[in-house]
């Protein structure tokens, strides 16, 4: 029960109260609308806040106005209100202005409740929207920050990651698969979403620093994913340990060692060179079964090549992002 109950539903109910209790004090009619507009204003982001803001004013006055000439039209009828949606809702969907629809329709309500459209009622109308509005947004500047929850996230991936490439690497010696090969990639798939979905949030509750290293990274963590994925096809493709496997192997397990995204990769591109140059001058496979094993191996050694690129360019990146950002 506790894990549910964190900012968002404090923000929910305490500006469910104050915008009850604002609209009391200032006279606004219908205060429980403002309430239920600060609630459904209550977003994941800063970003979110402010673009649905927009729409809901957007529609609100557009809205408003269509309500108003429907009622010169049509009176205050039931099939005022009818009509009102069958018009309102595709202009809404077109312009992208959904996010108001709902709030300018209890607002509409309230005209045909009241049986009244004159300028002082609409000005209450218009007030209801903007103090809810309002309120939400005020409420939405306080957004706890990601970092902690991603550094965890982070470091587990690494960790997985490196299991990983541990296991191919011992696989490699052995020509057998860990019995933990399936439970560490759907492990690592669900955290890349995650600490994905995590940087995305953070990315729009910083408005004004534009330089998400987290986003990058966790990005490229899902490239290297693909690439883990890829590998662990290969696998079914080998049926013999060879001697440059074991060698494969052992780059394998310095990579593994290498993969916190501080680390310096400089001298695996080197061995990486002389292990493409190794395998151009071994003698040709004698048997079919070599020729696919060979392959294979030469396969798995670009795949693990683009893996500690995709690292190294996430680190020039974000050099180039610091430097562009201090200027």
């Amino acid at each position: 029960m506790l894990k549910y109950f964190d900012h968002k539903v404090l923000k929910t109910a305490f500006g469910s109260f104050l915008a009850y209790y604002l609209a009391d004090y200032f006279g606004i009619r219908y205060g429980l609308t403002v309430s239920i507009v600060t609630i459904i204003s209550i977003q994941e982001t800063k970003v979110e806040s402010f673009k649905i803001t927009i729409e809901r004013i957007l529609a609100g006055v557009l809205g408003l106005g269509i309500f108003a000439l429907l009622v010169k039209i049509l009176g205050f009828t039931y099939i005022t209100l009818g009509i009102f949606i069958l018009l309102f809702m595709p202009l809404c969907m077109k312009f992208k202005l959904m996010q108001g629809f709902l709030a300018t329709t209890v607002l509409g309500t309230h005209i045909l409740t009241e049986k009244s459209i004159s300028l002082d009622f609409l000005k209450n109308e218009i007030s209801i929207l903007i103090l809810g509005l309002l309120i939400g947004n005020i409420l939405n500047m306080y957004m706890p920050t990601k970092e902690k929850t991603m550094e965890k996230v982070r470091k587990e991936i690494e960790e997985i990651i490196k299991n990983i490439l541990t296991e191919i690497s011992e696989s490699l010696k052995c020509n057998c698969v860990s019995v933990n090969e399936e439970k560490n990639f759907k492990r690592l798939k669900k955290l890349v979403e995650e600490g994905k979905k995590l940087a995305i949030q953070e990315f729009n509750n910083n408005i004004f620093d534009k330089v998400n290293e987290e986003l990058i990274s966790f990005s490229m963590r899902k490239e290297q994913y693909g690439i883990l994925k890829r590998v662990r096809v290969y696998f079914s493709r080998l049926y013999l340990t060879m001697e440059h496997g074991i060698i494969i192997s052992q780059f394998i397990e310095k990579i593994s060692n290498n993969i916190e995204i501080e680390k310096d990769l400089g001298s695996l591109f080197i061995e990486h060179k002389k292990l493409v140059s190794l395998f151009s001058t071994l003698p040709l496979p004698q048997t079919r079964v070599e020729f696919e094993n060979r392959a294979t191996l030469y396969q798995l050694l670009k795949e693990m090549h683009e893996l500690i690129e995709l690292q190294q360019e996430y680190k020039e990146e974000i050099k180039k992002l610091e430097v562009n950002n201090e200027r």
